[in-house]
């Protein structure tokens, strides 16, 4: 990249570590141990990670909830420190590897001619993605290494199974398996959709000898998930242990919660109004909320910010989505798997802000790369007709 494109990481990089460092500052000085901000009201999780990891570094008993618990009391025993600074910048590490795995994949998608533009343009957008932004500074929430193993599988299995890497291809199996255990336990869903849209994927490669047909997803996946709601609705899953009733049940209990809810049920015996709903509470979790769900300033600034941002980037990736290469199709696939799973189980927009950025960074990686080969495209023309 060139020395503007190398100051644009930079500025992202200050970003995310100013915007850390002042809201620890600020907490600290508030009472509230440097792990987020009163101003925004709520339960704190940094709060329950930070008591638990350090009960595990003192060697004392812990309720365990993910591998979050573990990394972070290990990085506490490391430095003999109880600092949530030390916890802090290791989160931000985690921003660091986003961003160059955002890129790498970008790299494997785009032409070289294009690449300086889309690069630049994918550098800012993540700068300024509000919810990536907010879930990965306010606390030392494990979700912005949700996002850093997801990508960071991603990026492998293209390495893998699609498009060679500059390393061997074993080499990169051995570090996709470690990233997919370290997926799993930190969320065992993400690794869930992960290896449902990964064996869906390599299934549709094996009966194509060329190109996927997109079509041929939608069939698999509407034919699947009719199958799955009439006959194995009460079958436990394996890796999360839970049933589909088990996931709808949990959206019911939440559904009259108030606040940022969606309000939309998805228990109903009638399979019509189960995919009416869906497609509604899928639609919701993707772009949402619309302008007739907004109940606070909080879900205003959510769609003014993020959702009409992402409804014209949605329509623009529709446009060309016949264009799509294989491994965009990969990432799409994903993407759709994930949006599809969190769609039963998420009711809740705030929620939905932290949960759809693993499926909003390959779109918007996809995006960049499109929209600046058409400029790229434009400006060649308008050179020759000149």
């Amino acid at each position: 990249m060139k020395i503007q494109g190398f100051l644009y990481i930079v500025g992202y990089s200050l970003l995310y570590f100013l915007l850390s460092t002042i809201i620890y500052f600020f907490s600290v000085n508030s009472g509230y141990n440097g792990l987020s901000l009163p101003i925004f009201g709520g339960g704190d999780d940094g709060q329950f990670y930070y008591e638990q990891a350090m009960k595990f570094a003192n060697g004392e008993p812990y309720i365990y909830t993910s591998i979050h618990i573990w990394v972070l009391g290990g990085i506490l025993s490391l430095f003999k420190t109880d600092s949530v600074m030390v916890l802090r910048f290791f989160n931000y590490i985690a921003n660091i590897i986003i961003l160059a795995t955002s890129l790498l994949i970008l790299k494997k998608i785009v032409n070289k001619k294009a690449f300086h533009m889309s690069a630049t343009l994918l550098i800012l957008i993540l700068t300024f993605y509000p919810s990536l932004l907010l879930n990965s500074t306010l606390s030392i929430y494990r979700d912005i290494w949700i996002y850093t193993f997801y990508l960071l599988s991603l990026y492998l299995f293209i390495n893998v199974f699609i498009s060679n890497g500059k390393w061997p291809r074993t080499f990169n199996l051995i570090l996709l398996v470690f990233a997919l255990l370290m997926l799993g336990g930190y969320r065992k869903y993400a690794l869930l959709s992960f290896l449902i849209g990964s064996m869906i994927y390599l299934m549709l490669k094996q009966m194509s000898k060329k190109k996927i047909k997109l079509y041929k997803v939608g069939g698999i996946l509407f034919i699947g998930l009719s199958v799955f709601y009439a006959l194995f609705r009460d079958v436990k899953l394996p890796i999360v242990g839970l049933s589909f009733s088990d996931v709808l049940q949990y959206r019911q209990v939440n559904l009259e919660a108030g606040g940022s809810q969606m309000g939309i049920s998805l228990d109903h015996p009638n399979i019509v109004l189960f995919y009416l709903n869906y497609l509604y509470s899928f639609m919701s979790n993707f772009i949402g909320p619309f302008p007739w769900q907004v109940t606070g300033g909080a879900t205003l600034i959510l769609m003014v910010t993020e959702g009409v941002v992402f409804f014209f980037i949605s329509i623009y990736l529709i446009r060309r989505i016949k264009y799509f290469s294989n491994v965009e199709v990969f990432l799409l696939m994903q993407v759709v798997i994930w949006f599809l799973l969190i769609s039963i189980s998420n009711d809740n927009f705030g929620t939905s802000s932290r949960l759809r950025i693993i499926g909003w960074i390959p779109l918007i990686i996809i995006f960049v790369k499109h929209f600046s080969e058409d400029m790229c495209n434009k400006k060649e023309k308008l050179k020759y007709s000149s």
